[in-house]
């Protein structure tokens, strides 16, 4: 930030006029303007004020006073001498461009606005005054305006290119659109590598990850083979543990499309499929059908959205559950190297052959991650807690559910998901078998390592073990469960 900082210091030199821009300069001024030229800012202001002290009507000298005084950083002492020269010539050329530039020093934004646009009102092609504007706009976190003023200064000075690119590319990156952001600097950078702005555009680009990439697309799609061990089947949905092993061959696959991709809201459809044979146990073959629907909205820090989920499956090709489930969110980010998630959700679940397990699940979760290592990894915390509701009262309970771990991004194609999950359920009613209530105590370790062996082919391996410790003995089980998958994207 500090950097950045001294740049657009630097860039207020650049843009500041010299008193030469004026177009009749008198020659008792000509002194002070050589000490300027030079660089000798304390002994050019005592020129100008001598002057203005046999002749208190000179507005030029009021002027070059005002300049020297931007020139040496002395924003404070700059703000009388323009205001004299507005009193003595309310159109005076620069005064209230300048004027505003010292407000934005001083960080008196409002004031900088108002003698800005007042300036930009008295000449609609000062390309300079525009870009303060902007810079103003930016300070206020006005990004989307700010663009305005800057592509304004685009089209009205061409030499002006490189640093209203540079500002444009940071407005952008502040609105959450990195793509836009990265054409914005690499624009700026081609106009000209060797400038000492260049270096400062460099860094940027490097930040949010170098040249623009491809167009986002509106739609995916993604289809997975894989195979699967377990050596301990199991329906949880059911309570059914059977303690025999056995391989399966495993299909997925996920398409969706988002509309209104450029606006503030955008909407998304998908669909995933999801299937698993057993060799030995058909009996347990398994096939999900998901379809969503999501809004969504983001800003700087924050965004918000809502989804829907209708899933429809199938055990052992009959028909087994069918669910709607609603869950409205919002994440905000209090710090660059944080997110925070809130989500709360609505289930409605039918069971087709076993009714006394229909439910209504409501629950809220919350989601902290930490990035790392350059934003390329992440570490996270979620804890969710739930209350279902079912047709026979036994299978009431209230759940708390823990979940941390980290995603580590050890290469660009290789990374690491290593978690711990815990899992509460209190039955709050007895359960006849066991004379008591039912309390499961669910833990799962987890390893998925995965491999990007080209852009749209991915290898992964996926490790767990399940522990469900229970007083009905019947699920209290140990499940070891292996995956090996590879995965096209489109």
């Amino acid at each position: 930030m500090l950097k950045r900082i001294i740049i657009f210091i630097l860039l207020l030199f650049l843009c500041v006029d010299t008193p030469q821009a004026q177009e009749v300069v008198s020659s008792d001024l000509s002194r002070g303007l050589e000490y300027f030229g030079q660089g000798d800012y304390e002994n050019a202001s005592a020129e100008f004020s001598k002057i203005i002290k046999s002749d208190p009507d000179n507005k030029d000298a009021y002027y070059y006073l005002g300049i020297t005084y931007l020139r040496a950083e002395k924003y404070s002492a700059a703000i009388v001498p323009f205001k004299k020269v507005l009193e003595l010539d309310p159109d005076y050329k620069g005064a209230r461009r300048n004027l505003g530039v010292a407000y934005l020093n001083l960080e008196s934004n409002d004031l900088a606005i108002k003698q800005l646009q007042l300036s930009i009102d008295q000449d609609p092609l000062d390309a300079t005054a525009y870009f303060y504007l902007g810079r103003v706009l930016q300070l206020k976190k006005l990004y989307k305006e700010s663009l305005i003023k800057f592509q304004t200064v685009l089209s009205l000075d061409p030499g002006m290119e490189q640093v209203s690119l540079y500002q444009i590319g940071v407005a952008y990156l502040e609105l959450g659109q990195k793509e836009d952001a990265k054409l914005a600097l690499t624009l700026a950078l081609e106009r000209d590598p060797e400038s000492d702005l260049a270096v400062e555009i460099e860094s940027l680009l490097d930040e949010v990850g170098g040249k623009p990439g491809k167009t986002e697309k509106n739609w995916w799609l993604t289809a997975n083979l894989g195979m699967q061990f377990d050596d301990n089947l199991s329906v949880v949905r059911q309570d059914n543990i059977t303690n025999q092993a056995d391989f399966a061959a495993i299909y997925e696959f996920s398409a969706g499309y988002k509309y209104f991709s450029t606006s503030e809201l955008p909407v998304r459809l998908g669909y995933y499929f999801y299937e698993n044979a057993w060799e030995d146990t058909s009996e347990l073959d398994y096939q999900s059908n998901t379809l969503s629907l999501g809004v969504s909205h983001n800003e700087q820090s924050w965004d918000a959205g809502v989804d829907y989920y209708y899933n429809y499956s199938f055990l052992d090709k009959q028909e087994f559950i069918a669910y709607h489930s609603v869950a409205p969110r919002i994440g905000f980010s209090l710090h660059p190297k944080l997110y925070t998630n809130i989500s709360p959700s609505v289930t409605v679940t039918n069971f087709f052959t076993d009714n006394p397990r229909d439910s209504i699940n409501v629950s809220m979760g919350f989601d902290q991650y930490l990035f790392f290592m350059e934003n390329q990894s992440y570490g996270f915390l979620s804890y969710r807690y739930s209350d279902e509701d079912t047709e026979a009262s036994q299978f009431d309970y209230a759940a708390n559910y823990i979940n941390v771990g980290a995603n580590i991004s050890l290469h660009k194609k290789f990374q690491i998901l290593v978690s711990y999950l815990y899992n509460l359920l209190d039955y709050k009613n007895v359960t006849a078998s066991i004379g008591d209530e039912r309390r499961d105590e669910k833990q799962t370790y987890r390893a998925l390592l995965s491999y990007q062996v080209l852009e749209a082919l991915n290898f992964s391996f996926d490790y767990q073990y399940n522990i469900n410790n229970s007083n009905l003995l019947s699920v209290d089980a140990r499940q070891n469960l292996v995956t090996l998958k590879i995965a096209l994207s489109f």
